[in-house]
């Protein structure tokens, strides 16, 4: 769903906040479910407190390695709040974007409620331009980051 300059996932899971925070904030378990299947979460560097590195690596089959520019950290509510952004590297040094349609600034913000005996998971990429926003949906953000939300909540599911 796009509303303006940001998409929005919404999810239910079937998996307790704690355990869904944990695989948001675990290298070893992000790389269990950040990518929809079949790409390969390959690297993953956290360091969780504003101006801490975010970065990925993925493998598309077909395709190759994805690595674009760390990202930084840019608030932590511990448990229920998590919000990262690509404009930025790690201690808040701007990133430089070229003009690859897929090389785009935009903040990403997880949020966690208790919803009955699960969480409720809500995932928003907040862009510059609805231009930039469309183009990131048009990527596959509604069915990549909602693949990638099922295997989250999955994985919750079993820890």
């Amino acid at each position: 769903m796009s509303d303006g300059s940001t998409l929005t996932l919404e999810r239910s899971l079937a998996a307790s906040p704690a355990n869904v925070w944990r695989c948001l904030t675990d290298p070893d378990l992000i790389r269990q479910w950040f990518a929809p299947k079949p790409v390969e979460t390959t690297e993953v560097e956290l360091d969780l407190r504003p101006g801490g590195i975010f970065r990925t690596v993925m493998e598309v089959p077909g395709h190759g390695t994805i690595a674009g520019d760390p990202g930084s950290i840019l608030l932590v509510e511990e448990g229920r709040r998590l919000v990262w952004t690509s404009a930025l590297g790690p201690g808040f040094h701007p990133n430089a974007f070229d003009d690859d349609p897929m090389s785009f600034a935009f903040t990403a913000e997880i949020t966690l409620s208790a919803e009955g005996t699960g969480c409720r998971y809500v995932a928003r990429a907040m862009h510059a331009t609805t231009e930039t926003s469309d183009a990131h949906e048009k990527m596959g953000f509604s069915t990549g980051w909602g693949t990638a939300a099922e295997q989250l909540g999955a994985l919750a599911a079993t820890i």
